[in-house]
C-alpha cells in the first residue's frame, strides 16, 4: 500500500507539470463554456416528443456569441435514443446573412468533449461556436450550419457520450430539424466532427441511408476521430487526459447500460470523486478541481479491456465505427496528438480502404489535438464545397 501511494505521488508531480501545460492548452480551447443556468427552454414533456425524428419542437432567435453577419437559432427537436426511443436534444442552426442564391448547403457540425453533465451543452455556452470546428470558415464559405449539443447535453441526460447510435440520431436529425428554419438544399448536405464529434460524424455517415435516406450526404469530414475506442482507453490509460476520459465515459455508460456498473472501473472508495468529475464541464473554473481528483485516481481506475471488464469491452468495439461509408471520408490528424495518436486512426484508415471506403487521410505536421481543427478548417471548408460541386474525391487508400 505504501509503495503504491509512492508511486502515486511521484506521478503525480510528473502529472502537475504536465497539468500547467495541458491546463494552458484546454483553457484556450474550452473557455467558451463556463454554462449557463438551464431554463424551460430545454424542457420537453412526454407529449411534445410525438412527432416524425428530426422535427422542431421549439425554436426561438438566438444572438449570444454570434457574429453580427451570422442569423442564428437555439432548437429543441425531435430525435431517437440508442434504443429508438423517443427523446428531446437541443442545438443551434446557424445562417450567413451574405446573399445567397437559391437554397444553401448545409453542413452538421458534431462538437467535440464538452463533458458529461446536462449543463454541458454548447449552445448554454458564453462563447458557443467555440466548440464547433471550422464553423466560421464552414459560414464564410456559405453554408447552413445545423449544431447538435447531443442527448443529455442541454436536455436531461443521462447523455450517451460515445455511444455510436444515439450519436448519430442526434446529428442527423439536427440537419433535419434546420430545413424548418432555413432554405436548405437537401441534396447538398455534410457533416463534420472533430474527436467526440469525429466518432458521430462517422457513425451518422454510416447510418444516414437507413435512418435518414432523404438526406442527400456528400460527404464527411473528421477531425482527430475517435475511432477504436479499446485503443484509445489503453493507449492513454494511467494519463491525466486519460483518466479524465475514461472517468466520464465510465460514469456515463454505467447509467446508460444495464450490464456496466462503475465499481467494475472505478474502486468503489473513489466513486464519488469519480462522479464529481463527470459532474463538471470541461470550463476554465472546473478543470482544476477535476484535474487534482483524476491524479488522485489514475491508480484507481481500471482498463476498460481486462478481466474484469469484459462487458466494458464489448460495448467499446460494440461503438467503434466499422460500417460501410456510401459517401467520401476527409480524415485530418495531427501528427502530435497524444489523445488520439496518428497510429490509430491510420489503422481506422486502412480498415476503411480494404472495406472499399473512398477515404482522404492528411497528416497535419506539429498538429496537437486541440490546434488540428483550427489549422485545417479551411481545408475542410475547400473539400466540402468541392464535394457540393460534384467534384471526384481524391483518396490516399
Amino acid at each position: 500500500m505504501v509503495q503504491r501511494h509512492g508511486r502515486a505521488r511521484r506521478a503525480a508531480l510528473v502529472a502537475l507539470t504536465a497539468v500547467l501545460t495541458t491546463s494552458a492548452i484546454v483553457v484556450a480551447v474550452v473557455l467558451w463554456l463556463q454554462p449557463s443556468d438551464l431554463d424551460d427552454f430545454y424542457r420537453a414533456d412526454d407529449g411534445l416528443l410525438d412527432g416524425p425524428a428530426g422535427t422542431l419542437i421549439r425554436s426561438e432567435p438566438f444572438s449570444r456569441g454570434i457574429p453580427d453577419d451570422v442569423d442564428a437559432w437555439r432548437v429543441l427537436y425531435r430525435s431517437a435514443d440508442a434504443d429508438g426511443r423517443p427523446s428531446a436534444i437541443s442545438g443551434l442552426v446557424l445562417e450567413p446573412r451574405a446573399p445567397h442564391d437559391g437554397p444553401r448547403p448545409l453542413v452538421a457540425i458534431a462538437h467535440g468533449s464538452t463533458g458529461v453533465d446536462q449543463r454541458c451543452a454548447p449552445s448554454l455556452a458564453s462563447r458557443p461556436l467555440a466548440s464547433l470546428p471550422g464553423v466560421r470558415e464552414a459560414l464564410d464559405t456559405g453554408f447552413a450550419v445545423a449544431a447538435t449539443d447531443y442527448l443529455g447535453l442541454g436536455t436531461p441526460g443521462p447523455h450517451p457520450y460515445l455511444i455510436g447510435s444515439a450519436s448519430a440520431h442526434a446529428v442527423l436529425d439536427s440537419a433535419r430539424s434546420a430545413a424548418e428554419l432555413v432554405e436548405v438544399d437537401p441534396n447538398a448536405v455534410a457533416i463534420w466532427g472533430f474527436s467526440q464529434g469525429g466518432h458521430a460524424a462517422l457513425f451518422a455517415a454510416e447510418q444516414a441511408t437507413v435512418y435518414a435516406p432523404e438526406l442527400r450526404l456528400r460527404g464527411v469530414v473528421t477531425f482527430a476521430p475517435a475511432t477504436d475506442l479499446g485503443r484509445i482507453t489503453d493507449q492513454t490509460h494511467g494519463t491525466l487526459l486519460g483518466t479524465l476520459t475514461v472517468v466520464s465515459a465510465a460514469v456515463a455508460w454505467s447509467e446508460a447500460y444495464d450490464d456496466l456498473h462503475l465499481h467494475d472501473v472505478v474502486a468503489p472508495e473513489s466513486a464519488e470523486a469519480a462522479r464529481a468529475i463527470a459532474g463538471r464541464c470541461l470550463d476554465p473554473t472546473s478543470l482544476p478541481a477535476s484535474t487534482l481528483q483524476a491524479i488522485q485516481l489514475q491508480d484507481e481506475v481500471s482498463p476498460l479491456r481486462s478481466p474484469s471488464t469484459t462487458h466494458w469491452a464489448r460495448h467499446l468495439a460494440d461503438n467503434t465505427p466499422t460500417g460501410h461509408l456510401d459517401v467520401p471520408l476527409l480524415v485530418l490528424q495531427g501528427a502530435e496528438d497524444p489523445l488520439i495518436t496518428p497510429e490509430i486512426t491510420a489503422e481506422h484508415v486502412r480498415m476503411r480502404c480494404d472495406a472499399g471506403d473512398v477515404v482522404e487521410l492528411r497528416l497535419i505536421s506539429g498538429a496537437g489535438h486541440f490546434t488540428l481543427a483550427s489549422r485545417t478548417a479551411d481545408d475542410a471548408a475547400e473539400w466540402t464545397r468541392q464535394r457540393f460541386a460534384g467534384a471526384a474525391a481524391r483518396t490516399t487508400c
